[in-house]
């Protein structure tokens, strides 16, 4: 028997017990052990480490006090030192004056061991200390090194999102379903303001999928109002074969426990590649693999695309200073919603797995395995390419563990969540997107 016809058909056994569980008033029709039988043989790991929650960052909070030059107009947290490099991401920044203090949240990546403070004047001069990401004292800048940095580039901290399609069946593991990144940046000059930065990045199959942030924790006491920069939306001139998975497709509306909803994009074929022909087709629109391929064949052609990135940006407006400021990537609850045996779910983060924002669905989740869904501390990872697992490790007969994959150690932090926390970084360069 191959491992495609095997593959297929313990996928046909897992969507009969699914179908049972979803629909079945008797829960004892739900064989939970075949399932977990088949996540064993399915998984490209041996085992998953119980205590995991799939978090690759931390939030911390840190005080900052303006002791060092003068006419200082604004304090910023810093992934580098602006003085080495020509690229910096701001975690977080806030308006801060002569002797004046500030407290910052900031969502740190647990790689990190060392972060870094500027108090910024208004010629433009950094007065920058380092500090270790433990830091509990206020942080001061008496002796800081000055100067003005005139080829450094500040961007959002912004993370990378990959999902993928099946929940609540096991898929690939390839997490490029849908990748997308998310970023933040802060308007000192319009204090109440937050901009949600996306970049829609791939689509890694056909089906379609609509994807949402849902303001974790903000309700209509807290958000004012929601808005795309221009007033341009990615569902724009949507084709009516793209409205049967969601009618929730208004930039923000309000999740069912009265949470603040931003819906990115209702169809993500559509968002990547809105200038298609679909007159023609009765409102439905060609449905490609966009951007998980390096080197495509023209037999390919019919599957497969490169395409440019999509972005857009979100303008959240908070109803007081204090929510926008301390406002992070740890507030966000990115999730994509699918269509499967004409029910709809929701896939989330595994630490929001049970959230159900929009719409209210039966399906347990309490087998700790892989997850549906990745948030990576990077702007720029580089996820795998299609039918490139995101890690594989195995141990032989032999007892001799056999690592491969898009990034080798993770399987590793998979195995053990307190180790290889930058497994990200070091990746397969042949089974990546990017290279």
């Amino acid at each position: 028997m191959t491992m495609n016809y095997m593959r297929t058909f313990f996928k046909i056994v897992l969507c009969a017990i699914i179908l049972l569980q979803v629909v079945a008033c008797k829960k004892d029709l739900y064989d939970k052990e075949q399932y977990q039988k088949y996540l064993k043989y399915m998984s490209p790991v041996d085992s998953v480490d119980q205590r995991h929650d799939w978090k690759l960052t931390t939030p911390k909070q840190y005080s900052f006090i303006a002791d060092a030059g003068s006419n200082i107009q604004k304090v910023m947290v810093l992934d580098v030192n602006p003085f080495n490099s020509k690229q910096a991401n701001v975690l977080n920044q806030a308006t801060i004056t002569d002797g004046g203090s500030s407290k910052l949240a900031v969502s740190v990546p647990l790689s990190a061991t060392t972060l870094y403070a500027a108090l910024v004047d208004a010629d433009g001069r950094f007065y920058v200390k380092s500090f270790p990401v433990s830091q509990e004292k206020d942080i001061s800048f008496l002796g800081a090194s000055a100067a003005i940095s005139t080829q450094l580039t500040l961007t959002p901290q912004t993370y990378t999102y990959c999902f993928e399609k099946d929940l609540p069946l096991v898929d690939d593991y390839d997490y490029n379903d849908l990748v997308i990144r998310l970023g933040i940046e802060k308007d000192l000059e319009n204090p109440c303001q937050v901009t949600l930065q996306l970049t829609l990045s791939a689509v890694g199959c056909t089906n379609q999928i609509a994807a949402f942030v849902r303001l974790c924790a903000f309700n209509k006491a807290d958000v004012e109002d929601i808005t795309t920069i221009d007033g341009k939306t990615l569902n724009d001139n949507l084709p009516a074969g793209s409205k049967n998975l969601t009618d929730k497709i208004n930039t923000f509306q309000w999740g069912r426990n009265s949470d603040a909803v931003i819906c990115l994009f209702a169809d993500a074929h559509w968002a990547m590649n809105s200038n298609q022909e679909t007159s023609a087709n009765a409102g439905a629109i060609t449905r490609k693999n966009y951007n998980v391929l390096s080197d495509i064949s023209y037999e390919q052609l019919d599957l497969y695309e490169t395409t440019v990135y999509r972005k857009q940006s979100y303008v959240i407006t908070f109803t007081n200073a204090d929510l926008a400021r301390n406002f992070t990537l740890e507030d966000i609850d990115p999730f994509i919603v699918t269509i499967y045996n004409g029910a709809r779910f929701e896939t989330h983060l595994d630490y929001y797995k049970n959230s159900q924002v929009l719409y209210e669905y039966q399906l347990e989740q309490d087998i700790k395995d892989l997850p549906w869904a990745l948030v990576v501390p990077s702007e720029s990872f580089q996820y795998p390419l299609e039918g490139q697992q995101m890690g594989f490790r195995k141990r032989t007969s032999t007892g001799v563990v056999f690592n491969d994959g898009a990034y080798t150690d993770f399987g590793e932090w998979v195995e053990n969540c307190k180790a290889y926390h930058d497994w990200y970084l070091r990746p397969n360069e042949q089974k990546v997107w990017g290279f």
